[in-house]
């Protein structure tokens, strides 16, 4: 009998110190220490996401649009000749294609990675806006040039690509200013 209560008295200590483990380590704990988003006035962006944003991005955050939730990319920030920040990022992702030459005309968001609302980032010089998707399957559009990483470029021949149309946009450069840091 006093193996039985010895059994039942160390399940208990167990399942005891299980539970205060887990409250001491448990979410909340865990959420004060996932990094975080800021732009250049220290302002809080949102929680960092490591997934995929397309090229020249490093990571991305969660953002509401006007009700549609999208990943809005980042990237280290590189100077004129190559070299890489340690810490200060911009905003960074997936680039628009345009109905256009020289990326010029209406810009379409090409692809998507994930499924949340397909979204775009269009930099003009230091200008960064944020370009959503209706909310609409994507068509068959005409598509003259696309941004990549290494600048603009045009397609030999007009071509028609599945393509989605913008339906949202946000000037990220006003609402949180570059450069942007991570922190806790």
């Amino acid at each position: 009998m006093s193996c039985v209560i010895r059994g039942i008295v160390i399940v208990i200590l167990v399942a005891t110190g299980s539970t205060a483990f887990a409250q001491q380590w448990g979410g909340h704990q865990r959420r004060e220490h996932e990094p975080k988003l800021y732009d250049a006035n220290g302002k809080f962006v949102g929680v960092v996401v490591d997934a995929p944003m397309g090229d020249g991005s490093d990571g991305g955050v969660l953002m509401d649009v006007n009700g549609a939730a999208v990943m809005v990319g980042f990237a280290l920030e590189k100077g004129a000749d190559g070299s890489q920040s340690a810490s200060r990022l911009i905003w960074s992702g997936v680039s628009p294609s345009y109905s256009g030459a020289n990326c010029t005309g209406i810009p379409r968001i090409p692809y998507v990675l994930g499924p949340l609302r397909p979204a775009a980032i269009e930099r003009k010089g230091a200008k960064a806006t944020l370009l959503v998707a209706k909310d609409e399957p994507s068509r068959m559009m005409l598509v003259r040039s696309t941004v990549y990483p290494s600048g603009c470029s045009n397609y030999v021949e007009d071509a028609s690509f599945s393509v989605w149309a913008i339906g949202d946009s946000l000037n990220l450069t006003d609402r949180y200013p570059e450069p942007l840091r991570i922190g806790n």
